[in-house]
């Protein structure tokens, strides 16, 4: 089965200074599994990286290197989330007072039917309350 990862898991995969326990669940289920993003997704990844390099958080190499990493993972994008937008998702962002970013991740899960993958709470409480499965340290 395949699931939806939001960029929270990837960045805090790739800085040093994060760890988790879903994160590293999360690596794992890449050697069989294959995530799906929403289609701004590489915007968001792209942009996280470029203002960790601008607060020096990370230096222009290691961005690079992670940016590779990240190219290698079994990761697709959803060719109708930018449909989704104008619809379910900003139903979602009403219902549940999140960005119209983070109610992406929601609406592609529930219409996939797939499990999402998150470190952020308010995610977490929307997914909970949708009933879409969340991984965590006890699921698979």
């Amino acid at each position: 089965m395949s699931f939806v990862v939001d960029a929270s898991v990837i960045f805090a995969w790739q800085f040093p200074d994060e760890e988790s326990e879903v994160v590293n669940q999360v690596v794992d289920m890449f050697m069989e599994k294959t995530a799906w993003v929403p289609a701004h997704w590489h915007a968001e990844i792209a942009n996280g990286f470029a203002i960790a390099v601008r607060r020096k958080r990370l230096t222009k190499d290691y961005r690079q290197g992670a940016l590779m990493r990240i190219s290698d993972l079994p990761i697709k994008t959803d060719p109708d989330s930018a449909a989704a937008l104008w619809k379910e998702t900003q139903l979602l962002c009403d219902e549940y007072q999140l960005s119209a970013y983070d109610a992406a991740y929601l609406e592609l899960a529930r219409r996939r039917r797939i499990p999402l993958a998150t470190l952020d709470a308010a995610m977490n409480r929307a997914a909970g309350a949708l009933g879409i499965t969340l991984i965590n340290k006890q699921s698979s």
